[in-house]
């Protein structure tokens, strides 16, 4: 067994929720460092990073709530950013300013994230649907758009391209979180590695339980007494240095806030890492059949460094690539690229390769109307 090289390797609850959403098969995997050399670079951040440090329009979406969208340049398609658990649109920071010299470049904060309202109601992937829904209907963006869409919000993406299919004119995935991987990819990796081992990898991928009861302890710490500097590292991700001082010390004040402690938990609680079997049927019926995406142009991005020193993490990274495989495969135009050097913040560690898979797809867009 080898040992690919890693940066950073989360702890051990924190790596069971990544990995409760990766899993996989190897498909039609392209390596995009080539390719990403051919992209835009990103723009400096020191020349952007005070606009993702303050509100832009808050956009009135009903029910006395407000959601921040920040879009830039001009022309078709409309390209949409959607951001991971427990991330807002500044983690686009490196992304967007680029992309938007080629088209219009939106990005927005889910509920209670960043500059947007909390909202009272669970925060399931399909009320992160309804929500976008709104925000576009609100905003008047009624074109297709391109969606690209980072782990959690890499899922909330690929449904709402499934629910809202005219809506959806593209996708990019980066690094996207995976609903059911173990039921799509348990019988094919127990020929491999042999079940028992897939049942060890599968019990520490589905064990997020002790990671919803941490976050609940940072919601209720943060409302009763706030979150002084120990309680913020533990209840926070690691901090994002590329992204600048500017948007490193609005991230420092807005994931204090009670808030955003409390929206990051439910948004855990309520996802597909959550025990919620209705969702997980609904689903299956949702992406079955052969391609359900139709046509869609659509790339998956999948990181590429990953710890190989035992074989139970071995199954979790061929899970990982298989799912990314598989939802690739939603669309006939579909395609998996995996990402060489990087961990799960492809966006943040590697902007170049995501600029370049948005430009890629965004050609395709363009060139099919």
């Amino acid at each position: 067994m080898s040992k690919i090289r890693v940066d950073y390797i989360p702890s051990r609850a924190l790596r069971a929720v990544s990995l409760a959403a990766r899993l996989g098969l190897v498909a039609g995997i392209v390596g995009v460092t080539g390719a990403a050399a051919l992209a835009a670079d990103p723009v400096p951040v020191e020349q952007v990073g005070a606009e993702y440090a303050r509100p832009q329009q808050r956009i009135d979406v009903g029910g006395g709530r407000h959601i921040n969208l920040h879009c830039m340049g001009e022309g078709q398609p409309t390209v949409v950013f959607e951001s991971g658990l427990s991330d807002w649109s500044n983690t686009w920071a490196l992304i967007q300013p680029a992309v938007a010299k080629r088209t219009r470049a939106c990005s927005y904060d889910r509920p209670g994230m960043g500059y947007s309202d909390p909202a009272v109601e669970p925060r399931t992937p399909e009320a992160a649907v309804a929500d976008l829904k709104r925000l576009l209907d609100a905003a008047g963006i009624h074109e297709p758009v391109l969606l690209v869409g980072h782990s959690l919000g890499g899922f909330y993406a690929k449904l709402f391209a499934v629910t809202h299919p005219d809506r959806v004119a593209g996708l990019v995935l980066v690094d996207p979180s995976e609903e059911r991987v173990w039921d799509r990819m348990g019988d094919e990796l127990s020929v491999r590695f042999g079940p028992e081992l897939v049942r060890t990898a599968r019990r520490e991928a589905e064990g997020v339980s002790g990671l919803i009861a941490h976050f609940h302890k940072c919601a209720r710490k943060a409302r009763n007494s706030g979150l002084d500097e120990t309680w913020y590292r533990r209840c926070t991700d690691p901090v994002r240095t590329p992204l600048g001082e500017a948007i490193l010390a609005d991230r420092r004040v807005l994931q204090a806030t009670m808030d955003y402690q409390d929206t990051q938990w439910r948004e855990l609680r309520d996802s597909m890492y959550g025990d919620h079997p209705e969702a997980d049927a609904r689903y299956a019926r949702l992406f079955a059949g052969p391609a359900p995406l139709g046509d869609l142009p659509m790339l998956v991005m999948t990181h590429g460094l990953w710890d190989l020193s035992d074989a139970t993490s071995e199954v979790h990274y061929r899970a990982w690539r298989g799912a990314h495989a598989q939802t690739a495969a939603l669309s006939r135009r579909g395609t998996q690229e995996m990402v060489p050097m990087t961990n799960h913040n492809i966006q943040v560690e590697h902007p170049k390769a995501v600029i370049d898979a948005v430009e890629r797809v965004l050609r395709q867009v363009q060139d099919g109307r």
